[in-house]
């Protein structure tokens, strides 16, 4: 028997001395094997600095839809017991509504099948060729480490005020440019519904705000009162309470959102199964960043609007019933942009898998 082996049963001895079948065997058997496990990855970390890093980071990715689908349950139980039948702006039972946490799903899915393909295939290989290869992984890696370290410093940086035509041919762009056979459709009329809205949202002038005046101008109406009643409907339409205006503002967001989280699952789908021609993968990761740093800039910009619309709608009403929405808003914006690049470090081992499929048709003869 190895030392380390004898050390780590000196350390935590398994429960022999408990009856055969019993709950308690399997319990301390369980027990063991997390010790075990708990050893052999503090081994791994103290060997590999960077190893630390990269656990954290898979974590966070792989447990974001779970995350997601709790808060989204936990809303599901509270307007459960409200008994109410309006519709309701949480993000989380929005974002769902719109496929987003099923694409974040399957994405996980694939992400963690390409990282065990990945592991596979480097255990089979050994000598200068493992060499070879772990080097173009860890380029490809570390290209996804430097837009991660560049979230983290620009996370206060403002998005691009671009208008849904620039940012619809900003991503066939860098589609066409990734060589797979995608197109924003979905993405690119989820934008322009939301920019639509914003630039009809300046032109709204507050139900509260118009309420002043309507006294006012009673006699007035009734003296001119216009002769198209269309005209009638275009000016109801003119008026929207605050409330309507975060919800609004909170759909769209949940939305375009779970719309980029659909197009970064299909790039991932395209680039292991569906490539028009071969590009090499750390050009592949490059575009990607350009993809998802626009996806990003653009939600950013969203919600920068979104939160002037409201303060525009609620210039009337008190900070106490204003502060929250705006806040709100500016909350589900960040956890927006989180979550796109939190799904664009999943294709990382889509990208691996990529490079060594590319790498072992090369090598046939």
């Amino acid at each position: 028997m190895q030392p380390q082996i004898r050390a780590l049963q000196k350390a935590h001895p398994l429960p022999l001395h408990q009856p055969l079948g019993g709950k308690s065997v399997l319990t301390g058997g369980l027990d063991a094997l997390e010790f075990i496990g708990k050893k052999t990855m503090n081994v791994l970390a103290e060997s590999d600095p960077g190893f630390k890093r990269t656990k954290t980071l898979m974590e966070r990715t792989v447990s974001l839809s779970q995350m997601l689908r709790e808060a989204k349950e936990k809303e599901k139980q509270r307007l459960a017991q409200q008994l109410t039948m309006e519709r309701t702006a949480h993000y989380g039972m929005l974002f769902d509504e719109y496929q987003g946490l099923s694409h974040l799903e399957a994405l996980e899915i694939l992400s963690n099948e390409s990282e065990s393909k990945v592991q596979s295939f480097l255990a089979s290989l050994d000598g200068e060729k493992l060499e070879l290869l772990k080097n173009d992984l860890i380029s490809i890696k570390d290209i996804f480490a430097a837009k991660e370290l560049e979230n983290e410093e620009n996370q206060e940086e403002q998005g691009l005020e671009e208008k849904g035509e620039e940012f619809a041919r900003m991503l066939t762009e860098l589609l066409f440019e990734l060589h797979v056979a995608a197109t924003p459709d979905k993405l690119n009329k989820a934008m322009k519904r939301a920019h639509d809205w914003v630039e009809e949202d300046q032109t709204v002038v507050s139900v509260d705000v118009a309420k002043v005046s309507e006294e006012e101008t009673k006699k007035e109406e009734k003296e001119e009162k216009s002769q198209d009643p269309q005209e009638d409907k275009k000016e109801e339409k003119k008026t929207k309470t605050i409330e309507e205006v975060y919800m609004s503002s909170i759909e769209s967001l949940a939305e375009v959102t779970a719309r980029c989280i659909e197009q970064l699952h299909k790039v991932a789908e395209l680039i292991l199964h569906g490539q028009e021609e071969e590009k090499p993968a750390q050009d592949q990761a490059k575009v990607l960043i350009k993809l998802t740093t626009a996806m990003c800039n653009e939600v950013a910009s969203l919600s920068k609007k979104f939160t002037n619309s409201l303060t525009t709608v609620g210039s009337n009403k008190k900070a106490e019933v204003l502060n929250p929405m705006i806040s709100s808003v500016l909350l589900e914006g960040c956890n927006s942009t989180t979550y796109i690049q939190d799904a664009f470090q999943l294709l990382l081992p889509v990208l691996q898998v990529s490079h060594i499929q590319t790498s072992c048709l090369k090598a046939q003869p």
